[in-house]
């Protein structure tokens, strides 16, 4: 009987430490959730609505990217791999080396074999958004940076078309979520005075750049965002296409500061869309371009 109680009593006490072992955890649990770092602590990102004061303060830690800046490198997407090398005004054959999967490298051969024999595949002949990936390399004009704490805006003057850029905290939407955009989503941090991105959701039916170099909408794109002097900033990018790809691409951009007095103007491609009809082809001609400039469809060969 003495065991009996005794046992039975150490069983209480089992529960009584129990419970109040449960009731330490719960605690140790709560203060950690209380304690733990606020949105606006993540590392390198600021949510909306903070005061203004604290606004201020994160602004101040932001680099300067004001101004208007152009594209170097001329208008193919990868002046790295561009063949011929060095041609900044791109003609009909001229091409790029993506890491293209045997399928889509015949895509493409397809691609420039239509454009040699005449006609363009580029969608912006139809005034078309040249959409992303392409938006950060294989478009003419300059382009602006409008940087917040909680969100980067990139405008060109083309279109005018503008990407949105969120380093507010936010993640992408679940996948089964997505829907595909001309420009992405895109959500960001600043990892010091470099803006790091990550873009997905993109469209697969916009090309590179005008050589017709096609992507799927499963592209996914990482860019690293610098200034490397005061008035050079570079874009280095890693792109992955689970679809097209073998491996994934790598691609550095870099933009130079124009003159402080420079300025833009809206252009609008449907405004002067004028397509005249020359040869039985409808030839395309785009804002501002002079008098006589046909942007496309290009005169067939003469036939032998």
């Amino acid at each position: 009987m003495i065991a009996n109680a005794t046992n039975g009593h150490m069983m209480h006490r089992g529960r009584r430490r129990s419970r109040a072992a449960a009731l330490l955890i719960s605690a140790a649990m709560l203060t950690a959730c209380l304690s733990a770092p606020a949105f606006s602590e993540q590392y390198g990102v600021t949510p909306f609505g903070l005061t203004q004061a604290e606004r201020a303060k994160v602004m101040a830690t932001l680099p300067n990217w004001s101004g208007l800046w152009n594209p170097v490198g001329g208008l193919i997407f990868d002046p790295a791999t561009a063949d011929p090398k060095g041609n900044n005004a791109q003609q009909p054959g001229d091409r790029e080396h993506p890491p293209y999967n045997a399928e889509w490298e015949a895509i493409y051969k397809a691609k420039l074999d239509h454009t040699l024999a005449g006609y363009f595949t580029d969608p912006i002949t139809n005034c078309l958004p040249h959409g992303m990936p392409r938006l950060m390399g294989g478009i003419p004009g300059p382009l602006e940076f409008v940087v917040t704490p909680e969100i980067t805006y990139i405008i060109w003057e083309y279109g005018p078309q503008l990407r949105r850029i969120y380093t507010d905290g936010r993640d992408h939407l679940p996948v089964e979520e997505r829907f595909d955009t001309w420009t992405g989503h895109s959500i960001g941090h600043w990892e010091g005075d470099t803006l790091v991105v990550d873009t997905v959701s993109m469209r697969g039916d916009t090309p590179y750049d005008r050589t017709g170099a096609p992507h799927s909408n499963q592209v996914h794109l990482i860019e690293r965002m610098r200034l490397i002097d005061r008035d050079t900033l570079e874009n280095d990018m890693t792109i992955e296409d689970p679809v097209a790809f073998a491996t994934p691409w790598h691609v550095n951009r870099r933009y130079r500061r124009l003159p402080p007095d420079t300025f833009v103007g809206d252009s609008v491609c449907t405004e002067t869309q004028h397509s005249p009809i020359i040869n039985g082809q409808t030839q395309f001609i785009l804002p501002n371009d002079p008098p006589g400039y046909l942007l496309g469809p290009m005169p067939l060969p003469p036939r032998k």
